[in-house]
């Protein structure tokens, strides 16, 4: 069972086309984990030989070797193939690892300026973080059970339904980072094994009859899952249900099941369960690393590769490191070493990120210098308000000025991408200008969505606000075809002049009470820019022939192919520069685009254009910001 599961996510993660649902792998490990875990408790238990040093020394002995070894190889991996910014952030993912707490670190960047899940080399280690968290405190929980058995049904039952009832509200919520990743959320999956442990420990003859027919349903439960879900679902809230009973089915199947006895028992699948701890710890790395140095998703004969590879080294790591530790001899000697390493790994860790990444390992080979990708740089120091009264401020979710003047001068209202750019302003302006970032607010809502009323009524409110700043992805005013990111084809006339005359009506009313008003136009769409990155990353030539970073061939996108592709976007802007000829249009194209070359490029002159996704990077909103504020002060002196 544990090769069907190791299986099914391996395969998802090589190849997501083909198997889109293969992430319910692990909610089949989670099931698995809490089934054996507790069988050996209770068995020590049962046997009067059960003790909380013992058990908390086998998990190392289990865990630490081929996590340690994963852990050390990342570190090693990322020293010679990740700049300076990936490192300090695989830094992170690791020394969360080796305290297991990768799962919270994961849900601390969760969101809408998180990178990539296939850049994370140790992204996968949120599963394995959750299992150990869970067993830090069950061993504790069975002791009490045994000591008041006759409430231990009761509390367990109260357990999973409080697990369960916190899944369904994230989802009511919409917060499904915090129920993918939360401990608290995913409990229940290994209460569930852990409950079918108890139950058949206490009637070895539970449901016998239907054992044989359990195990096939169970199967076809977890296999319908994998090949029917994918990652759009709102997983895991009821949807884990599926996998989750299929696995707690096979589970209760037991021997009595031909599945079981014959087809999961067959040499080839017990085999593959043997190294399906090593296999799951081996397999994405590889895979996450070749995705970062080829700057898109490999071919398939190069995935196909890579998890045999993952296979190889699994076997390896399983014949060569896991089993003479765990049948060595010198067992307090061996949990003593295999924690140092853990403890020095979280050192190494550390030190990586103190020392931001190690910059010092690069040495001018790269396309573009790495750390001009950075977009907001002071975003801790500023100040937390933004004109809106404190019990609205819930509302958005950026809400802070400089604080130079109070209240404000100057607001700008828009989404990410005018939070890309309000850094740069800030930073640009003299002491009599202040600004206030209110968003994300899209006037195309109208003037009754709650955050945009919220919004006008504070900048109608502040007499002191002299200029308004209109900052939006055309992604947020038009429909984007899904294949190619721009404007669908068959956006008509009328969605364009009611877009028109909803930013006419606002700019209006803001000229008409004395405020300058500006309209940003949006940047060109290319891919995140960490893709975009090209050259060695060592001081050794033969080295960097082997891990040269390649350029996403997207990097690159023709003028005039941008403007074709934005054509409706294009005529917004000239027919809402008729309709308010005082309104002041800013056109970043002419320096984020070389349009006698008609090429637009992720850098210039040695230096990121872009941060994260298609967003300006600090360097070009101080372009942008050296050319828009004297434009500004011109338009309302």
């Amino acid at each position: 069972m544990r090769a069907i599961a190791v299986l099914i996510v391996v395969v998802f993660h090589a190849f997501p086309d083909f198997l889109s649902g293969g992430f319910v792998g692990v909610d089949v490990f989670f099931v698995i984990s809490g089934y054996l875990i507790t069988g050996l408790v209770l068995r020590d238990l049962r046997d009067q030989s059960f003790s909380l040093r013992h058990f908390y020394a086998r998990r190392v002995r289990r865990i630490f070797p081929a996590l340690s070894l994963v852990l050390g190889f990342g570190l090693l991996a990322g020293w010679l193939c990740l700049n300076f910014i990936e490192y300090k952030q695989l830094a992170k993912h690791t020394g969360s690892s080796a305290v297991f707490l990768t799962n919270f670190m994961l849900l601390r960047e969760a969101g809408y300026f998180d990178n990539a899940a296939d850049t994370k080399p140790m992204l996968h280690l949120w599963s394995l973080e959750i299992e150990e968290q869970f067993y830090l405190l069950w061993p504790l929980l069975l002791l009490l059970f045994k000591r008041i058995p006759r409430w231990s049904l009761q509390v367990l039952l109260l357990l999973m339904a409080s697990s369960i009832g916190y899944s369904f509200w994230l989802v009511f919520k919409g917060d499904l980072a915090r129920d993918f990743y939360s401990p608290l959320s995913r409990s229940w999956e290994l209460l569930l094994g852990a409950s079918l442990a108890i139950a058949l420990m206490n009637n070895p003859r539970l449901a016998r009859a239907w054992r044989n027919p359990a195990g096939w349903w169970g199967l076809a439960l977890i296999l319908g899952a994998a090949v029917f879900f994918d990652k759009d679902m709102a997983f895991p809230g009821f949807w884990a249900f599926i996998p989750v009973t299929g696995a707690a089915l096979v589970l209760l199947a037991g021997m009595n099941s031909s599945l079981n006895s014959v087809w999961l028992a067959s040499r080839p699948l017990v085999a593959i369960g043997l190294i399906s701890y090593p296999l799951y710890l081996w397999h994405w790395p590889l895979l996450s690393f070749a995705r970062i140095l080829a700057s898109q998703t490999p071919s398939p004969e190069v995935r196909l590769g890579l998890v045999a590879l993952g296979f190889v080294l699994a076997y390896l790591t399983y014949r060569f490191v896991e089993q003479p530790i765990r049948r060595g001899q010198g067992y307090p000697r061996a949990v003593l070493w295999l924690s140092a390493w853990m403890v020095a790994v979280l050192l190494m860790s550390h030190a990586i990120n103190r020392l931001d990444g190690l910059k010092f390992r690069h040495h001018g080979m790269l396309n573009a210098d790495p750390s001009t990708l950075v977009v907001g740089a002071e975003r801790g120091t500023l100040t937390p308000s933004c004109t809106l009264p404190s019990q609205q401020q819930h509302l958005v979710m950026w809400c802070f000025q400089d604080g130079k003047i109070q209240p404000p001068t100057h607001v700008l209202l828009g989404d990410s991408k005018g939070e890309a750019l309000v850094y740069s302003l800030i930073r640009s302006s003299d002491a009599m200008k202040s600004w206030a970032m209110i968003g994300p607010v899209n006037l195309l809502s109208g003037e009754n969505a709650p955050v945009n009323r919220a919004a006008y009524d504070a900048i109608d409110a502040n007499p002191n606000v002299k200029v308004v700043v209109l900052a939006n992805a055309l992604r947020g005013m038009f429909r984007l075809d899904a294949q190619t990111g721009l404007i669908a084809q068959h956006t008509s006339a009328e969605d364009i002049d009611k877009n028109v005359a909803t930013y006419s009506q606002m700019v209006k009313h803001w000229q008409d009470s004395g405020k300058a008003v500006v309209f940003v136009v949006d940047n060109p769409t290319l891919p995140d820019p960490n893709s975009c990155i090209s050259g060695g990353l060592t001081r050794f030539d033969w080295l960097n022939t082997v891990l040269q970073r390649q350029q996403n061939p997207a990097c690159q996108l023709r003028f005039t192919d941008h403007l074709k592709g934005t054509a409706a976007y294009q005529e917004f802007i000239t027919k809402l520069k008729h309709d308010n000829p005082s309104l002041l249009v800013y056109d970043p194209l002419p320096l984020l685009c070389d349009i006698p070359a008609d090429m637009c490029t992720i850098s210039k002159e040695g230096k990121f254009l872009y941060s994260y996704g298609d967003h300006i990077s600090d360097h070009a909103g101080m372009l942008m910001a050296a050319e828009l504020l004297p434009l500004i002060d011109a338009s309302h002196p």
